[in-house]
């Protein structure tokens, strides 16, 4: 009985840990005439967004990158970066990583490319 308990226990931690959440991709709207927003759904546990990024430059790894922010609250139902200076121009990459804080864990969406 007891074997039968200890595998059942295992098979659960094994699916728990098989549909961990994952970062939604990020959206990202060009600002006409300066600027951009990267943005992904609220869901419910999620305590912070972070935005890491550069243009035209590959990210080293986890570097800060040109953009490094923290967002701690949603708004209208979105974790928003907003940057309102930067002009993206035809042919610009805008390379990124993504970071939540989703039930006390963090998660990551690596290698982020956006073509302009």
């Amino acid at each position: 009985m007891l074997k039968i308990l200890f595998c059942i226990h295992f098979i659960n931690v094994l699916l728990q840990s098989s549909i961990a959440y994952q970062v939604p991709p990020a959206d990202i709207t060009v600002l006409e005439p300066q600027g951009f927003v990267v943005s992904i759904p609220h869901d419910d546990g999620i305590t912070l967004f972070a935005f890491h990024g550069k243009l035209n430059e590959e990210m080293n790894g986890l570097e800060a990158g040109t953009w490094s922010r923290d967002i701690v609250q949603p708004k209208d139902g979105h974790w928003v970066f907003f940057d309102r200076n930067t002009k993206l121009k035809p042919g610009d990459v805008l390379y990124f990583w993504t970071y939540v804080i989703k039930d006390g864990l963090g998660y990551r969406q690596d290698d982020g490319v956006f073509h302009v």
